[in-house]
């Protein structure tokens, strides 16, 4: 971005795909990644020399859910509501995010979509939006009420066609009638389609699959397991653990799934086609007891995780990808760069971003984060640009 400093960051532990560069250094010029190795003759001619003191460099977090922050949703028909919760998990070292809508009627869904587009793009601003919703399996609803759930068959789905400016993916249950028909058409206008909230099994979601289904959402979250009849029936989780081409996600928050959950899923998948995401609610940010409503899910913030008023479900998780990321290496022993390849790098990818962000690679956006060495977030830069606070 033109008329930003030049900016190098010096003694820094750059994390790369597969390794740690200790002594590294990376040179920011113009929003943009000029160099990232070891410190060279270009790093004297930079306009602000930044000292990470040891800490870690690496790229900014990219998070494919989060519905909210602060008591506020992506829910929420308001500019204000969105840039509340984005600017939230940007100083939390987010820095390309997807709103998160949960279920809510269609127009409800398409006017909080029409508030987005008020935001000033690019800078601050989401990547896009992910429909979590409506057409999703009563029995796998989760924190979401049957009341506002559709079946694919009803045709509403095709309002949303209009929205594809905006709209990145679009979690559904493939087994529900009508399904392959919006597969088709969603993957046709380049959006995303996930599978998530479902009972479908491996034929269904090969099926799926055949039609344009690329991802499945929070493994072991809203979605069918092995069944017994004695013969074995595996799920959807099975399906995808097994799977040799989808992408999936995992809420490594410590409630959503325990360490030994996220190595399975580490081993089953391995670091470029599992995403870290936060799953994060209007909870987020909010002090144990604080309740908060995400269009039609309605929870309350419990001890390190959202939930419903009855206790029955999760609704969303109270935290930012960030702890995730840190849960994930210090909590389940996955190394460092496969770590954060699942939070930055993999994500990127799905969305189609891997030549723009997700990497510290040269020519790559400089949206970066220095950590230090217990993962403790110390600064967030974005585009080029330092977050304020950090």
């Amino acid at each position: 971005m033109a008329g930003l400093p030049t900016t190098a960051i010096v003694n820094a532990a750059v994390v790369l795909p597969a390794e740690v560069l200790e002594g590294g250094c990376v040179l920011i010029r113009d929003g943009v990644l000029d160099h990232v190795g070891t410190p060279d003759s270009r790093v004297a001619d930079a306009d602000i020399t930044v000292d990470a003191e040891g800490g870690y460099v690496l790229p900014g977090l990219v998070d494919l859910h989060v519905h909210g922050a602060l008591g506020d949703s992506f829910n929420i028909p308001s500019a204000r509501a969105w840039s509340t919760v984005f600017e939230a998990h940007l100083g939390a070292g987010t820095t390309t995010l997807l709103a998160t809508l949960a279920s809510d009627p269609v127009q409800a869904l398409r006017a909080a979509m029409a508030a987005g587009r008020q935001l000033p793009p690019p800078d601050r601003r989401p990547e896009g939006v992910h429909l979590e919703g409506p057409y999703l399996s009563e029995e796998q609803r989760g924190a979401h009420p049957a009341r506002l759930l559709r079946k694919p068959s009803d045709g509403s789905w095709r309002d949303f066609l209009d929205d594809t400016d905006l709209l990145r993916m679009i979690t559904v249950a493939p087994e529900l009638p009508g399904s392959g028909e919006l597969i088709t058409a969603f993957r046709a206008a380049g959006v995303v389609v996930s599978a998530g909230h479902s009972t479908a099994g491996v034929e269904v979601l090969d099926r799926a699959a055949a039609a344009g289904l690329s991802h499945v959402a929070h493994l072991w979250s809203a979605q069918s397991t092995l069944r017994r009849m004695p013969r074995r029936y595996p799920g959807l989780l099975e399906a995808a653990l097994s799977s040799d081409t989808l992408t999936a996600e995992i809420i490594a928050d410590g409630a959503h799934l325990t360490s030994e959950l996220v190595r399975i899923a580490f081993r089953c998948l391995g670091p470029d086609r599992l995403c870290l995401i936060s799953d994060a609610s209007a909870g987020t940010g909010l002090p144990v007891g604080a309740e908060f409503s995400m269009g039609g899910p309605v929870g309350v913030v419990g001890d390190g995780v959202a939930l419903n008023h009855d206790g029955a479900s999760f609704c969303g998780s109270t935290s930012f990808l960030a702890d995730v990321l840190r849960f994930t290496v210090r909590s389940a022993g996955i190394p460092l760069p496969a770590a954060v390849r699942m939070a930055t790098a993999t994500p990127a990818a799905v969305l189609g971003l891997a030549g723009v962000t997700g990497r510290l690679a040269q020519g790559l956006r400089a949206d970066l984060l220095v950590l230090g060495r217990d993962l403790a977030l110390r600064r967030v830069m974005r585009r080029g640009a330092w977050i304020p606070g950090r």
